[in-house]
């Protein structure tokens, strides 16, 4: 037993839980209930380690999601569209419905913007749609929910976009044009979910934009080539030639991108106020040049 409020955290072993947990857990002030479908993985004892609660949930099992909240103080709640699929929405919405039910202060809703209404139904985004729908259905009831909204992750550039040119240089290729792409560290969404946590009552109903930094396509480029010391080019490509790439997910990834082309919804305002909330988030240019090891093998 403890005295620290009990954050129940699921996705707790993926990049959005994790980070989350690993902050409170680091923070010393919150005692987490790390929620996770293999508690016998590397992740999960990881965790354990830290000293988090570790519970088996399959979210999609309602008796196990109750016995999951139980004496919960607050929550983060993220979904996985991938492996939901079209039941997104009915796991998130009874998950979200049984942390309120069990009397959380707090609940943390990892959202994404509304695309379908917005795009005129041109972008097929299910995996922002399902959760926007919570996410509008939460405030309107008055629940105390506070919803984030997460940018593409400095991760990817390592992960999935960069690619070694014959002649040692390395190239992007996204379908965005000069339009700033709004983007975050994945590790920092931990730290600023503490806040909101610590916030509480003040930011109920609000929308915060999780968001590092917001450049134009080129300009994250140039911020490798400095930091990498190798040339990295960006290769604007039209959205339809996006779409047919040999790439996961390319086409729900060209979507999405075009969306954010499309119909930008963050601000330096936005940029500003995730700031004043986590002082530590990076900007892009100071994650790449603290995180050599997510470039080892590109630059190997």
């Amino acid at each position: 037993m403890t005295d620290r409020p009990l954050v129940l955290v699921t996705g707790a072993t993926g990049a959005q839980g994790g980070s989350v947990a690993r902050h409170l857990l680091r923070s010393g002030r919150w005692a987490v209930r790390a929620v996770t479908r293999d508690p016998r993985s590397a992740a999960a004892a990881a965790l354990t380690a830290r000293g988090a609660d570790v519970v088996a949930c399959d979210l999609t099992d309602p008796g196990q999601v109750r016995r999951s909240v139980a004496g919960v103080d607050a929550a983060f709640l993220v979904t996985d569209y991938w492996s939901l699929k079209e039941r997104e929405y009915e796991v998130a919405r009874r998950t979200a419905d049984a942390v309120l039910a069990a009397g959380a202060g707090t609940l943390v809703h990892s959202s994404l913007p509304e695309a379908h209404r917005r795009s005129g139904g041109a972008l097929a985004l299910p995996h922002h749609d399902g959760k926007a729908r919570l996410e509008e259905e939460l405030r309107a009831s008055g629940s105390p929910v506070v919803t984030v909204h997460l940018s593409t992750y400095y991760e990817n550039w390592p992960a999935r976009r960069l690619r070694r040119q014959e002649d040692g240089t390395f190239a992007f290729t996204l379908p965005h044009g000069d339009t700033p792409l709004p983007a975050v560290s994945v590790a920092d969404l931990g730290p600023l979910v503490g806040a909101v946590l610590d916030a509480g009552p003040a930011l109920h109903g609000d929308v915060v934009k999780a968001v590092g930094d917001l450049l134009p396509p080129a300009a994250y480029a140039a911020a490798l080539t400095r930091s990498l010391g190798v040339p990295v080019a960006y290769r604007d490509v039209p959205y339809e030639t996006y779409r047919e790439l040999p790439l996961p997910h390319a086409r729900a990834v060209a979507d999405m991108l075009e969306f954010t082309r499309r119909h930008p919804d963050v601000t330096a305002v936005d940029v500003a106020r995730a700031r004043g909330l986590h002082p530590g988030m990076r900007t892009f240019e100071s994650w790449a040049d603290s995180a050599p090891e997510q470039f080892a093998r590109l630059l190997r």
